[in-house]
């Protein structure tokens, strides 16, 4: 996952581009994402950055990043 990760950073970085990445990785995806979006049964849970993602106060969203810590 690490070389994914940093494949998708070359690219961002030399290329300019915009990537969207699905994943349960939560590391992975807070190494590449601008914006974080937490889907749950089909509805957009949480939109916004990786630290207002990690610092969110909703129970669920404690509870996803406490179990992948």
């Amino acid at each position: 996952m690490e070389t994914i990760t940093s494949l998708i950073r070359k690219l961002q970085a030399e290329l300019g581009v915009t990537s969207v990445v699905v994943t349960h990785d939560l590391r992975a995806g807070l190494r590449v994402a601008s914006r974080v979006d937490l889907l749950r049964e089909g509805r957009i849970r949480f939109d916004g950055t990786p630290e207002e993602f990690l610092r969110s106060e909703d129970p669920y969203i404690r509870a996803y990043v406490q179990a992948v810590a």
